[in-house]
């Protein structure tokens, strides 16, 4: 027995082999894509980190500076606390020193 004939002289078998063929193509098609919209996805948060990561690094990068400018400072607030402790044990010993020869005469 043969198989039926379509009008083009294709059996009926053969078109049910590319009908499956067609289907599984179109299925691999699918998960292709669903493939690389996903690569698209991950690849885009991907520059978002990176970006937000050079952000979070030129942040760093301002606090280090900011930082080193504060301690200048405060290296520069402990040299001035010295000297006017200095000066203040000086006039206090000219005071002292005051007082004494008051006391005396």
């Amino acid at each position: 027995m043969t198989e039926p004939q379509c009008g083009n002289g294709a059996n009926m078998t053969e078109i049910n082999k590319l009908d499956a063929a067609f289907a599984r193509f179109e299925k691999a098609l699918g998960q292709f894509e669903t493939v690389t919209k996903g690569h698209v996805d991950e690849t885009r948060k991907l520059k978002s980190l990176a970006s937000g990561s050079e952000s979070t690094q030129r942040d760093q990068i301002k606090l280090q500076e900011q930082l080193s400018q504060v301690r200048q400072k405060a290296a520069e607030l402990v040299d001035t606390s010295k000297q006017a402790a200095g000066k203040i044990d000086t006039a206090m010993g000219r005071i002292r020193s005051v007082l004494h020869s008051n006391s005396g005469a």
